[in-house]
């Protein structure tokens, strides 16, 4: 990547509205199934599937405004820290047995999408690199009185992206349940006895 500097005018983004916030589901998509690299000509990630022609992924749809996408300067030098959110309200057994598998690895992409399209497709904002590298944590809360928040807030965190906004466009499948399944057979069990 070449060290060229560009003039930064608001202007430039031409007369779209630009709303905070995104839409109020994550797709999660399986590094060993795609290929990535980083567009040094614009803040994006190249992601293409490596069998097909289209991504597939699976979704988490957590609750409306409860999504958030947000960067960390780590140093000179030294990339960005990205995490995305999320409060997943309904359906808590699901999430807490996805939330186990994703807890235990870190090769998967998460991309947010912001609910504005392109030609190009849907804009993602992204957490995750071309090694993965992302830690998946849930918190749950059953909240105190009956109005109240409750649910499983997730937060997932990639330590090193080349720029503090880092997208994607383009479309993504919504995967059957069960595609993406461990089933080399060697993962451990685990036994209440």
């Amino acid at each position: 990547m070449s060290c060229n500097l560009k003039n930064v005018l608001s202007n430039s983004a031409g007369c779209k509205e630009n709303p905070a916030g995104l839409s109020n589901y994550v797709m999660v998509l399986p590094l060993k199934n795609i290929t990535i690299s980083v567009d040094d000509s614009k803040n994006e990630y190249k992601i293409t599937p490596k069998t097909g022609t289209a991504l597939t992924a699976f979704r988490i749809d957590f609750k409306s405004q409860t999504g958030q996408v947000t960067s960390e300067d780590n140093g000179l030098g030294k990339g960005w820290t990205h995490t995305g959110t999320g409060r997943v309200e309904l359906s808590e057994d699901d999430m807490a047995l996805v939330s186990r598998s994703l807890h235990n690895g870190d090769k998967y992409i998460y991309l947010f999408p912001t609910g504005n399209k392109n030609n190009r497709g849907t804009e993602y904002k992204v957490v995750g690199n071309v090694f993965g590298e992302t830690e998946w944590t849930v918190a749950a809360d059953t909240g105190q009185a009956r109005g109240d928040d409750h649910g499983q807030t997730f937060t997932v965190t990639c330590g090193y992206q080349v720029y503090p906004v880092v997208k994607w466009f383009g479309t993504v499948n919504t995967a059957a349940d069960g595609t993406f399944s461990d089933d080399s057979g060697d993962e451990e069990t685990y036994s209440s006895n």
